[in-house]
């Protein structure tokens, strides 16, 4: 309906522009159908415009699609109204129109026609609209309704009917899984004291075994990773100390120095390690057999970032022989100065420890 009714429309408005004059007119006349607008009929060549849809294809203005399809009731397009107005004007001759006033008039009637179709499709629109909502409101009032409707009582209870006949034994069931163990009995009364028995020879007193022997002095070499994204660097460390100064307690001082600084994407160089640092901290020791757990509290400085530092850390040694262990341990350093890259930064390593 939109494109039959935009295309006279262009029709009526190309004819204007075209003027009056010698014009030639219809050979077949061609009858109107009064429109009847009807929201369940589907979308097609209707009656209603049928007398204009044969006059604008007679007059060759509207020759359809090569499948040899119209799609009257399709929008149209830019495109094919300069293809329309394009055989209107091809069929011009110079100070003549293509319509007379009989065809202009047939023309300006299915105009007409299709308006007023238009129309009673949007007041039949409107009054199906119009009912659809006063059932909805019906509907929500009949729901409000059984919502407040009271719930049904229930009803008295019957008198118990009399005792039916006792029916059949059943047949005998499969046995039952065992029971639980009962509880214990009372003891018996003790039985009389047997002969004694022949004496035997004196054993050697019982020595416990002694405890491996450790040395309290230490050297101890590590190497650890630092990562910062996209760049790692490399850090050693080394550590001499006592762990048995007095008792469990002893005192460590360790140095960490760069090994390797790796380079950014942008070949710029980048720290990134922490740089080299010195620190010292009291240790206390816990001991199993060869296995040694340490646990330190102090303080240092990072020389490249000029910064002091606190220290915790903790770990354990395995003593594979007396002079050698094996150690692995976790260190966090608590920079002071809030304004370097490195305000926390966390270490695990592991490696060797030589006691003496």
């Amino acid at each position: 309906m939109k494109k039959t009714f935009t295309t006279l429309t262009l029709l009526l408005t190309g004819t204007a522009f075209a003027g009056g004059g010698n014009v030639q007119p219809i050979t077949t006349p061609v009858a109107i159908v009064a429109p009847k607008a009807t929201i369940s009929v589907a979308c097609s060549q209707g009656t209603w415009a049928k007398a204009a849809i044969d006059l604008v294809t007679q007059k060759g203005l509207f020759i359809g699609y090569p499948d040899g399809k119209f799609d009257w009731c399709s929008a149209i397009t830019r495109q094919e109204v300069a293809q329309v107005l394009a055989r209107l004007l091809s069929q011009l001759p110079a100070n003549q129109a293509t319509f007379d006033t009989t065809e202009l008039g047939t023309l300006r009637k299915g105009l007409q026609d299709a308006q007023a179709g238009l129309d009673e499709l949007r007041a039949a629109q409107a009054d199906q609209a119009k009912a659809i909502e006063d059932l909805r409101a019906q509907i929500a009032a009949l729901q409000d309704q059984l919502k407040n409707m009271p719930a049904a009582g229930a009803g008295a209870v019957g008198a118990v009917g009399p005792q039916g006949p006792q029916g059949d034994v059943g047949p005998v069931g499969p046995v039952g899984p065992q029971g639980p163990q009962g509880a214990q009995g009372v003891a018996g009364p003790v039985g009389a004291v047997g002969p004694q028995g022949e004496r035997g020879e004196k054993g050697d007193p019982y020595i416990p075994p002694a405890a491996p022997f450790r040395y309290g002095n230490y050297i101890g070499a590590a190497a650890y990773g630092v990562m910062t994204d996209p760049v790692q660097g490399y850090m050693g460390r080394v550590e001499v100390g006592n762990d048995q100064v007095l008792g469990s307690f002893g005192v460590r001082v360790t140095g960490d120095f760069k090994i390797k600084d790796n380079n950014d994407s942008n070949g710029t160089n980048y720290t990134g390690t922490p740089g080299n640092s010195l620190s010292g901290a009291v240790t206390y020791r816990g001991t199993t057999g060869r296995v040694d757990g340490l646990l330190g509290v102090g303080a240092g400085y990072n020389f490249d970032q000029k910064a002091p530092f606190g220290e915790l850390s903790i770990g354990v040694d395995y003593r594979i022989v007396d002079h050698v262990a094996i150690f692995g341990e976790a260190r966090q350093h608590y920079y002071f100065n809030t304004g370097n890259n490195f305000p926390n930064i966390s270490s695990v390593t592991a490696g060797l420890k030589f006691r003496f």
